[in-house]
């Protein structure tokens, strides 16, 4: 595959997962579900769908000799050099709504490996721009002693705000585990997941965060996976 249909491909994709994003649970794009037009989005819990409110959950807490630099920055993909030139290749997780850079600090002397879990939260300090959840787990080994650079990708978990750009500063959350997300954890579990999986993961997220649940399409769709 050359590099002009790679990048046909990946803007179809990120077009695609936007759509995915804003999907209203019936297969209609954000805004056409109301008798008005407006948004038909609820929640599945705070922080989640048109939630403005703080995610709720089990806390999740660093290792010992890991801190993380806060507050935790957008990672813009084309110009990656802000995130000591890692792109979107060495990213972790999974999706592309939410697109931040982690750097982590070890202070001991040996490498550190950070388990981040599924349901994890990165929480926007803005309300109009997208949280961010983890749907499977992800490991990241921190050399010792260094000031490592990690970007990571993650699902929206808010129809109606944005998506995460250049500015836009995140903080550490909660691991959440309303109604129904621990099926979709669960489907996933293991899985070597591609940027390809990414639209219908997000369509299942969507349906999990407007407080719908999974569709019968979205259960299929994982299991293949």
């Amino acid at each position: 595959m050359n590099w002009h249909v790679a990048k046909r491909m990946g803007v179809v994709l990120a077009v695609a997962l936007l759509a995915a994003c804003s999907d209203d649970g019936d297969g209609n794009p954000d805004g056409g579900g109301g008798p008005d037009g407006g948004t038909t989005t609820k929640s599945a819990g705070p922080g989640t769908g048109s939630s403005k409110a703080e995610p709720e959950g089990a806390p999740f807490t660093l290792p010992a000799g890991i801190t993380l630099e806060t507050p935790l920055k957008s990672f813009y993909v084309a110009d990656p050099l802000e995130c000591d030139d890692k792109d979107k290749d060495d990213a972790k997780g999974g999706g592309g709504s939410v697109t931040l850079c982690l750097i982590f600090r070890n202070t001991t002397g040996g490498p550190i490996t950070v388990t981040l879990p599924p349901g994890l939260m990165l929480v926007s300090e803005s309300t109009k721009i997208q949280n961010g959840l983890l749907v499977q787990q992800t490991t990241i080994e921190v050399p010792a002693g260094e000031r490592y650079f990690v970007p990571l990708f993650l699902y929206c978990a808010n129809q109606d705000r944005e998506t995460s750009g250049v500015g836009d500063d995140y903080a550490l959350g909660p691991v959440i585990g309303y109604e129904g997300f621990q099926e979709l954890y669960s489907l996933l579990a293991g899985k070597q997941l591609t940027r390809e999986d990414d639209v219908a993961i997000q369509l299942a997220v969507t349906h999990l965060t407007n407080g719908e649940g999974l569709s019968a399409a979205d259960r299929a769709a994982l299991r293949a996976m």
